[in-house]
């Protein structure tokens, strides 16, 4: 005697519903939502960082600039406030940046320089900085 044997077949669909993955994608959505404006401000941060640390390596290129050209200049503003003061220290800088020193400070064609604070203004922001004499390296 032969037996047979009939079964029931059952389909098995691994996977995830419609409903699952709408709501996989809204989480994804919302955490995006929080996370993109906070780049933006990190990035925006970090390019002020950057720009910052351009303008000290300016400052501190100031005394060897006053050797190079052999003469002496004082900064008090860049870039200057008013007309009456000479335009004659050579520096750049970025875009919206402000260099204002507390007491006139002097570079020498010796390359040395009085040092003194200086405050730089970008955005709203105001950086405390000291040039130590006789090189004017920057610390804050």
């Amino acid at each position: 005697m032969q037996s047979k044997f009939i079964g029931r077949v059952e389909a098995h669909f691994e996977g995830f519903t419609l409903i699952e993955l709408l709501v996989v994608l809204l989480l994804f959505s919302l955490l995006a939502g929080l996370a993109i404006p906070r780049l933006t401000t990190m990035y925006d941060s970090t390019q002020a960082a950057y720009e910052r640390d351009e303008v000290l390596a300016r400052l501190g290129e100031l005394g060897y600039l006053a050797f190079q050209q052999r003469r002496d200049f004082s900064l008090v503003s860049y870039p200057p406030d008013d007309q009456e003061q000479p335009d004659d220290i050579p520096l750049e800088l970025p875009e919206g940046w402000q260099v204002r020193a507390e007491a006139p400070i002097r570079f020498f064609a010796n390359g040395a320089c009085q040092g003194g604070l200086v405050y730089l203004t970008h955005e709203g922001q105001t950086f405390e900085l000291e040039l130590k004499a006789p090189f004017c390296k920057a610390r804050r």
